[in-house]
Parts: structure tokens; C-alpha cells; sequence
């Protein structure tokens, strides 16, 4: 899958679901800048984000809304 692609898929979200991925992005390079994590080139991320939503079109993930129902019943405040 390639980066055209991959990005017509994301943008195809529902808005829910979309705001998650951006979430998680902003989360993971927040992280990996902190950490000092090697920043991936677009390729690689292209074919990281491509493997997790094979995965997730197989069900072999959960989706966004289960995953952000579960993270706010066990963070809330």
C-alpha cells in the first residue's frame, strides 16, 4: 500500500476513528522525540500504518471505538 492510498483509507475514517489515528500519531512522535527513538522515514511508517490496517480489516485488532471506550472507562477521572 502506498502513501496515496494509505492516505485516501485514513481520510475515508469515520471522524471518530480518524481522530484516533491522529491522536496516536501525535502521541507516538511525542514519545519517540522524547525517548530519542529513531524517526521512521515515510516508507517505513507508510508500510508500519499499512500492516495495522490489514490487521485491522482481518479483525485481528480492535477497533478505535472499543480501544477509546476502554481507555476512558480506565482513566476516568
Amino acid at each position: 500500500m502506498g502513501t496515496a492510498e494509505l492516505t485516501a483509507k485514513i481520510k475515508s475514517l469515520s471522524e471518530e476513528d480518524y481522530n484516533m489515528v491522529i491522536m496516536l500519531v501525535n502521541t507516538l512522535s511525542e514519545k519517540s522525540e522524547l525517548s530519542g527513538l529513531k524517526k521512521l522515514s515515510e516508507d517505513a511508517l507508510v508500510e508500519q500504518l499499512s500492516e495495522s490496517i490489514k490487521k485491522s480489516d482481518m479483525g485481528a485488532t480492535n477497533s478505535a471505538r472499543e480501544v477509546s471506550k476502554s481507555m476512558r472507562d480506565k482513566y476516568a477521572v
